[in-house]
Formats: C-alpha cells, sequence, structure tokens
C-alpha cells in the first residue's frame, strides 16, 4: 500500500509512483486507472486504493503532462484519412495498441516535409513511448530526427528501395514493396495487351503518390505510360475526370492503370458511360483490393493488400520493442494480384 499519506493530495503525483506503491508495473496502472480490462480484481483494487490515498486525479492529459518518462501515448503521423488504405491501417494500429494500454494520438500532416516535421516536435513535446510514420521519402532533417529520437519508430506501408540497406538507427519498417507490386501488374499487363498504356495519379505539390508503384509498372509492362499527375485527391471523381483526359487526348490507349482501385472504378464509370467496352477497348486495373473492386458487375483487376494487417503487425513490432523483445525490424506482408475481369 502507498508508504505515506502526510502531503498524499499532490496534484504533481504521477502514474509511475502510484504503480511503484502498488507494486504493479507502470502500464498496469494505467490499464486500471483507464478501465481497461487484462487485471485481476485485486490488482484493480489495490491500484484504485493507492490513487485515491495519493489523491491522484485521472486526468490522462494530466498525467502524461506530469509525468517525468515516456507517457502511454503513441504518437502516429499520417498523410491522409481521406483514403481507405490509410485508415484501414489506422484501425489495425488503434485496436492492438489500446487492447494492452497504449493511447495513439493521430496527426494529419499531408506529404509536406515542414508540417510533418513540425507536428512532430510537438508531439514529442508529450513525450510519447512511441512513433508511427508512414514511409517514404522524407528531407534530412525528418530523416535525421527520427533517427535521433529515443523511443521506437516504425514506418508503416512503403518499405521503400531503402529498405535493402537498413541500418540499426532506421526505423523498423512494416508494409510491401510498392516497386514490386507495380513490376508484377506491368509484367501481367504486359503479357496480355500489347500498345500504349496510360497511368492516372495523384500528386501533392512535388510530391507524386505512389511514384515507386509506377516506376515498377513501367519497368514490367516495358514501355513509359502516358501518365496524368492530378492536383487533387485520391476520389471516384479523379479518376473519371482523368481517364476523360487522358483518353480524349490519346484515344488509341490499350490500356489505364490508376494509383487506387477508387480512381479505377471512376475511370471504369466513364469508360461505361462512352461505350467503351472493358477490357475489349480498354483495360483497367487499379492498387489496394479496395471492397469498391469486388462488387462490381465485372471483378476488377488490381493488387490485394492487407491493410488492416499492416497496422496490427506495426502494432506488435513495436509493443515487442518497448518490452525488449526480439522483433523483425523489416516486415513485409506481402501482397496478391488479383486478375480481375477488366484487364
Amino acid at each position: 500500500m502507498a508508504k505515506s499519506s502526510s502531503g498524499s493530495k499532490n496534484k504533481g503525483v504521477s502514474l509511475a509512483e502510484i504503480a511503484q506503491d502498488a507494486g504493479v508495473s507502470r502500464m498496469t496502472a494505467s490499464r486500471v486507472l483507464r478501465g481497461v480490462d487484462g487485471y485481476s480484481d485485486a490488482t484493480r483494487d489495490k491500484v484504485l486504493a493507492v490513487a485515491k490515498q495519493l489523491g491522484y486525479v485521472p486526468n490522462r492529459i494530466a498525467a502524461s503532462l506530469g509525468s517525468d518518462t515516456a507517457t502511454s501515448l503513441v504518437a502516429i503521423a499520417l498523410p491522409t484519412l481521406g483514403r481507405d488504405l490509410y485508415s484501414q491501417i489506422l484501425e489495425g494500429l488503434e485496436s492492438n495498441l489500446s487492447s494492452v494500454g497504449y493511447q495513439p494520438i493521430v496527426g494529419v500532416v499531408g506529404y509536406d516535409d515542414d508540417t510533418e516535421y513540425q507536428w512532430l516536435n510537438s508531439a514529442l513535446a508529450w513525450r510519447p513511448c512511441a512513433l508511427v510514420v508512414a514511409g517514404r521519402t522524407r528531407s534530412n532533417a525528418i530523416r535525421t530526427l527520427l533517427q535521433s529520437v529515443t523511443v521506437p519508430v516504425v514506418e508503416i506501408w512503403n518499405l521503400g528501395r531503402s529498405a535493402e540497406k537498413q541500418r540499426v538507427s532506421d526505423p523498423l519498417r512494416v508494409g510491401i514493396d510498392h516497386y514490386r507490386a507495380g513490376l508484377e501488374m506491368g509484367q501481367y499487363l504486359g503479357g496480355r495487351y500489347s500498345g500504349d498504356i496510360g497511368y492516372v495519379g495523384v500528386r501533392s505539390g512535388e510530391f507524386v503518390l505512389g511514384a515507386e508503384r509506377l516506376n515498377g509498372f513501367t519497368e514490367g509492362f516495358g514501355i513509359e505510360p502516358q501518365a496524368l499527375l492530378l492536383n487533387d485527391r485520391s476520389s471516384f471523381y479523379a479518376g473519371y475526370y482523368g481517364a476523360e483526359q487522358l483518353l480524349s487526348g490519346n484515344p488509341d490507349l490499350r490500356v489505364l492503370y490508376f494509383l487506387d482501385d477508387n480512381m479505377a472504378v471512376g475511370g471504369l464509370m466513364f469508360c461505361q458511360q462512352k461505350g467503351i467496352k472493358i477490357p475489349g477497348d480498354v483495360a483497367i486495373a487499379g492498387f489496394g483490393g479496395l471492397d469498391v473492386g469486388s462488387v462490381l458487375p465485372a471483378r476488377l483487376t488490381t493488387t490485394n493488400v492487407r491493410r488492416l494487417k499492416v497496422g496490427k503487425l506495426a502494432a506488435e513490432n513495436l509493443i515487442k520493442r518497448l518490452n525488449g523483445e526480439p522483433v523483425a525490424v523489416i516486415d513485409d506482408v506481402g501482397f496478391q494480384l488479383i486478375k480481375g475481369e477488366t484487364a
């Protein structure tokens, strides 16, 4: 029980003090105070009794800022929540982290280095116990920041070609090789079709989304596609509009490859409205294995990625690293080429 009752009404009492006096781990104390499962009735009663005697105020923000060590917060910086790809990854992260007492805080930072750098610095002031960021090419300033922090860091979604030269100081990585995913799709379509090909994608400022996948696709097919990069977000309309623009200027295109399935479905809708036969006149392929592609009258040709698994595995690896357990430095969840009816 608590060692002292004098002066116990201390507004600055920390979670670590409660855990020490109750004879439990800091994480167990956090789980009890937040009402999370995973402890005995006796442990709960002991922690609550100590918290009451010390005058602990169960305010998560106050507890985090009053702690002299890393908190149970996990800072997650994602480029967007507007795409189904990232929302399901976040679902996997949140469910696995929360189940063992960690508290995810999420920042939407786009693809801008300055915005991400500022958010990460603000998040680090909360003393999170770990960081999660999306894998992409970054400025030296952010790369240096991620290598210098003392808490575990994991990059999700895009393993990147640099994963082949992974260093101990680099973040953990969980995701897929997007270059190889594009290469496999290019080889598949290149073996079935000849003639001109097109690509409809999106850019955010100078950053081209899915650039490595496009490079792989180009190599796999064997010719350079007519590429249309929209200054827009991925959506059905962007795919519709992109297909219209690309086919209007290049009516002989035989294959259209899209950044993701949502855009591919938009392109498919345009072609159907204009009487363009799929795949008789134009073959269409997407990426992601999103649900919308499986409920079309003709199943979409795409690359399926287990996005929920990416989030869950990233959380599992972070937890292992936090517990001092052995963990894979790089985890490739793989992908599956879906040979649908649109290509």
